[in-house]
């Protein structure tokens, strides 16, 4: 299991003029000019940026190393722009001051080079001192991504890179967003083309949805161009499309197909947007919370599978079974005795009445996923899926694919679908990342699509920190407290998660059996010190290790993040003797989650991992896990 990450800016903090701690919300990546969203508009004249030069009286202020007299590739005229962005490198185009309208939109074409296939490249606005935090480039352009061996056209709305009303830009960056250095890109023809906008505009938010039969969702129209904001909801097809409010409050029908929604301008009725609508059956109609906990097989000698408590498990996910890139499955669960100890914990689970699934993939086995998911493979795969559950006894899938990639999309979605289809009283889960809160847009409304099909949608709220770039120390798995430069909780990653989509019900936390050791520093709220600051975590330091190291330290917590943690003085005989403090969920911080997990009506929680929270595999002794029970199935 593995989460995801956002770093601070070094170019931002060593530009603090140019920079703000708290960015604000990123708005979702606008649609091209085939879309519906843009209808009815019509190409004006067009400021251009660069063409063969800058032109006057756009200055490149740009950071990071870049021509303007490239000659190969090069999109029409004599040069292009070549870059070799290193992390948080940006192309800066400065202007004195440029107004901009609703329609308005920078255009430009890019080439990926060899290497540099969807690269991560933002857009920002320059507004005097402040930079909103802009929009992705690559679902901007034709296709949907940078393509590499290719020269795409990319359309950025202005309207989505500004912020509190703002119509007057002082330049634009291309930045690298990810902290990483690329490959080399190229960019021509750059400009601002402005519009002419219809006199009324009206869009509806979201553009789609999916649903369960009788669940509702809100939808809300955005009228321009006019004072009379009013708009007449309506359903098609009428009658057996659902049901709509005149607020926006869609309620969908009870046999599940394709409908959508429209809403229609009471001052121009000519003007109509509309959201399309899926409902599927609903795949978990039970109730409570449940308790998820990860089984793997490489510390199989941490807990032993006739120890592990079922008292205080629900479903137990086994690991691992690998995905291959043609199609068929491994089943040895990381352990040269697995399928044995397979088969012995879903005989033990179901002789308790709980469920088992086997998880599939993991951290690593990107390609792997990518290969047996694909169209050419995808029905072979379904098939060993279905093989393994037959085999070792079990009720379930856990599809453990990371990352998602944009482009692995469609096969992730197509490959649930299958299974669901093939076996539709299956159990499937599947985890997903932590938000920085800093990037919320992080938390993509593309995974509502999945929900559905989904028994449970469990988010990895651990090891929600690290020595990153503008970061504080901070806790592996803190509930609340998260700020600019600790900008992770676990209240906030679910709640973000809702907002994109997912019901709550559906919505899993996570819980580490185990802690993140740290030196040089003494606690949290601290600046790191480099890498170096990091000791060990999942597999080093466990909840036994943890309680051995507790004589030497002083265990604390912190009231405001619900977090547990424990610090050492100097020179302590643990480790190598650098180790000042771990940061852990102990039985105060999980009965915090439980609490909060029944308060806010999320559905449980999983565990990763239950091997790591046993003290002793003779008795079988878990106190985390006897914790759990108390906070969530008690």
């Amino acid at each position: 299991m593995r989460s995801s990450f956002r770093q601070w800016s070094p170019v931002m903090l060593a530009f603090a003029l140019f920079a703000r701690l708290a960015l604000a919300a990123a708005p979702s990546a606008p649609p091209t000019p085939e879309s519906p969203g843009l209808e009815g508009f019509e190409i004006g004249s067009t400021t251009w940026i660069y063409r063969d030069q800058m032109e006057s009286p756009w200055l490149d202020y740009s950071w990071g190393q870049h021509s303007l007299r490239a000659t190969n590739p090069v999109a029409s005229g004599t040069y292009s722009i070549s870059v070799k962005m290193g992390p948080w490198d940006a192309l800066y185009f400065a202007h004195p001051g440029l107004d901009v309208v609703p329609g308005d939109m920078l255009v430009l074409k890019v080439h990926g080079g060899t290497e540099g296939e969807d690269a991560p490249v933002r857009v920002r606005a320059v507004i005097g001192t402040e930079q909103p935090i802009g929009v992705l480039l690559g679902p901007t352009c034709d296709g949907g991504a940078i393509r590499a061996g290719r020269w795409t056209t990319c359309r950025v709305p202005l309207e989505q890179l500004l912020s509190g009303g703002r119509t007057r830009i002082t330049g634009l960056w291309l930045q690298e967003s990810r902290g990483r250095a690329l490959p080399m890109l190229f960019f021509d023809d750059i400009g601002v083309t402005h519009r002419e906008v219809p006199p009324v505009r009206i869009t509806v938010s979201p553009e789609s949805a999916v649903l369960t039969p009788g669940a509702s969702r809100t939808f809300t129209a955005t009228v321009t161009g006019t004072n009379d904001t009013a708009v007449e909801w309506s359903v098609e097809p009428p009658g057996t499309g659902g049901t709509i409010t005149a607020t926006g409050v869609y309620t969908a029908p009870s046999a599940p197909g394709t409908y959508r929604v429209a809403a229609r301008s009471h001052a121009d009725p000519s003007q109509v947007a509309r959201a399309a609508i899926q409902v599927v059956p609903d795949t978990n109609p039970g109730t409570g919370k449940w308790v998820s906990g990860y089984y793997t097989g490489w510390n199989a000698d941490l807990y032993p599978p006739e120890k592990v408590d079922f008292s205080a498990i629900t479903h137990l996910l086994v690991g691992r079974a690998t995905p291959r890139p043609d199609g068929t499955l491994s089943t040895q669960f990381d352990n040269d005795q697995g399928p044995q100890i397979a088969r012995t914990l879903s005989q033990r689970a179901h002789a308790a009445g709980r469920k088992a699934l086997i998880m599939v993939g993991g951290s690593g086995e990107h390609d792997g996923w990518v290969g047996a998911a694909s169209d050419a493979n995808r029905a072979k795969f379904v098939q060993a899926l279905l093989k393994a559950l037959d085999d070792f006894g079990y009720d379930g899938l856990d599809l453990d694919w990371e990352p998602v990639e944009v482009q692995d999309r469609p096969k992730l979605l197509a490959l649930v679908q299958a299974l669901r289809s093939a076996r539709p009283a299956m159990l499937l889960t599947f985890p997903i990342h932590w938000i920085n809160t800093n990037f919320p847009e992080d938390a993509d409304p593309w995974y509502a699509q999945l929900a559905p099909y989904l028994n449970q949608v469990n988010v990895m709220t651990y090891e929600m920190v690290g020595p990153w770039d503008g970061w504080q120390s901070w806790y592996t798995s803190a509930l609340r407290g998260e700020q600019g430069l600790h900008p992770s909780s676990v209240s906030s990653s679910l709640a973000l998660w809702v907002q994109a989509g997912i019901p709550k019900a559906k919505l899993g936390m996570g819980i580490p059996f185990y802690g993140l050791a740290w030196r040089h520093i003494t606690g949290p709220y601290q600046p790191f010190t480099d890498w170096s600051d990091y000791v060990g975590g999942d597999n080093s330091f466990t909840y036994k290790k943890i309680l051995d190291y507790s004589p030497w330290g002083t265990l604390q917590w912190d009231s405001v993040a619900q977090a547990d943690y424990i610090t050492f003085p100097p020179n302590t005989p643990i480790e190598d003797g650098t180790v000042r403090w771990i940061s852990y969920d102990g039985p105060r911080a999980i009965a915090a989650k439980g609490a909060f997990a029944k308060q806010q009506g999320y559905g449980g929680t999983i565990i990763w991992t239950v091997n790591q929270g046993c003290t002793n595999p003779a008795t079988g002794a878990n106190p985390l896990l006897d914790a759990v029970r108390k906070a969530f199935l008690e």
